[in-house]
């Protein structure tokens, strides 16, 4: 129990702000601003033990591990946003779709958590992997995945690119 204080500790000294919500702060509310159940573990995981193990090859690492993982999961495009909410990851919309690509905006305490967690630049490889693998899955089509951070707005960008060839 000593190193689970110790990381929740290291995590809230990481965040600029101390007024901010800490990872251990729960509402027994289910507001849209708070953080679900499974955040700190997720956390945990992702922004501290799998980047010491992984190092410089996180990013790409996650990616791939976010598109096994849809493959293992078997989702579905409309399967996402609950998946995403429930896995603690925030909340996700599709917010524009073309023939080409579809743009997904993932915002929620727990991505403004992620933010402040991570000095305004936390990645979201992980994320992008499951949803390009799901809508490839979808579609039938190849499909690569980018993202980009908003720190001003504190929400990611995912953009799924389709290679209808």
């Amino acid at each position: 129990m000593n190193c689970l204080k110790k990381g929740v500790k290291a995590m809230a000294a990481k965040s600029n702000d101390l007024n901010k919500p800490k990872l251990t702060d729960t509402q027994d509310d289910k507001s849209e601003n708070t953080l679900t159940e499974n955040y700190f573990a997720v956390s945990v995981l992702r922004d501290f033990i799998l980047p010491d193990l992984l190092d410089k090859d996180t990013v790409e690492l996650l990616y791939w591990a976010g598109k096994n993982l849809s493959r293992q999961l078997i989702l579905d495009m409309q399967s996402l946003p609950e998946l995403f909410q429930k896995a603690g990851f925030g909340k996700l919309e599709i917010t524009k779709q073309t023939k080409h690509s579809y743009i997904y905006t993932l915002t929620g305490p727990e991505v403004v958590q992620r933010f402040d967690t991570n000095n305004d630049d936390p990645e979201f490889s992980l994320e992008t992997g499951i949803i390009a693998e799901t809508v490839e899955k979808t579609i039938a089509a190849y499909c690569l995945g980018t993202y980009t951070v908003d720190s001003k707005a504190k929400s990611v960008s995912i953009k799924i690119q389709i290679d209808r060839n």
